[in-house]
């Protein structure tokens, strides 16, 4: 797997980690509130919706024995946070909830995300390090960025590179 995969791959965990935290804070802070205030706890959620896209379509609970392995397409910022609010709501159901939790339901990137775009012109840096500057004009030209195997990207160059989406790769062979 490349960098800008993993760079999503961490984002969207980070933005769930925050969502899911958030929502458990708000759950204690209701039950909390409801039993000073004497309220009945609230009705269990209604049916989510699939992540089909297809609007109306609903979450089916599965069997205990069966895994099922959503593909997800996340292009942009918008992608993640209405992935990251499907999720939220997913987690709502306690049978969904434990199907994630178990395994039994699985998310995985559909296709390819504009950060993982490989498609377009390269800067290669052949040996030495790679700087800040550098990813900066990769970025104003629309470059992507190869390190050979002698080069290496110093941390805030890999900072700046995620801050303007430039893609760094490192060469194996």
């Amino acid at each position: 797997m490349n960098q800008p995969q993993l760079d999503l791959r961490a984002m969207i965990a980070d933005t769930v980690r925050d969502v899911v935290a958030e929502m458990v804070a708000g759950s204690v802070r209701d039950a909390v509130s409801g039993a000073v205030a004497g309220t009945p706890p609230p009705e269990p959620p209604s049916p989510i919706p699939e992540s089909t896209g297809v609007a109306g379509a609903e979450y089916v609970v599965r069997p205990p024995d069966r895994q099922t392995v959503e593909s997800v397409r996340i292009s942009d910022n918008a992608d993640l946070d209405q992935f990251v609010r499907r999720l939220v709501t997913m987690f709502e159901n306690p049978k969904v909830r434990q199907d994630i939790k178990a395994g039994r339901l699985s998310f995985r990137l559909e296709g390819r995300s504009t950060l993982a775009d490989d498609a377009g012109p390269v800067m290669r840096v052949e040996s030495g390090a790679l700087t800040e500057r550098q990813v900066e004009t990769a970025h104003e030209q629309g470059r992507r960025i190869v390190l050979a195997r002698r080069a290496v990207a110093t941390p805030l160059a890999r900072e700046r590179a995620r801050a303007l989406r430039v893609p760094i790769e490192k060469e194996t062979r």
